[in-house]
């Protein structure tokens, strides 16, 4: 019984320690940030959809959209490898981070 006691005490000043996440589940995102030439759209998913405003984005074109998208986020985009191509667009399913 007494071992229990031991173990719980550290256990518990540990737990105290942690605090929930900011931005976690729940809270609404922040707004987009303007750039020039580029649109961000946030899809009902979640997801990221950058398009430029002159020519659409080509297929070779992922890393200027991530760019862009880093900035339409305010600083960085949740990249991952499901970010993808689709009509012109660049499409980011994790969002801002």
């Amino acid at each position: 019984m007494m071992r229990a006691a031991l173990i719980s005490a550290p256990a518990l000043a540990l737990a105290a320690c942690g605090s929930a996440p900011v931005g976690g589940v729940g809270s609404a995102p922040g707004p987009l940030a303007p750039v020039s030439g580029y649109v961000g759209e946030r899809a009902a998913s979640g997801a990221l959809v950058v398009t430029r405003t002159a020519t659409p984005f080509g297929y070779a074109e992922g890393a200027e959209a991530r760019r862009m998208a880093d900035q339409i986020c305010g600083g960085r985009v949740a990249s991952s490898i499901n970010d993808h191509y689709r009509d012109g667009a660049w499409v980011f399913p994790e969002g801002c981070a």
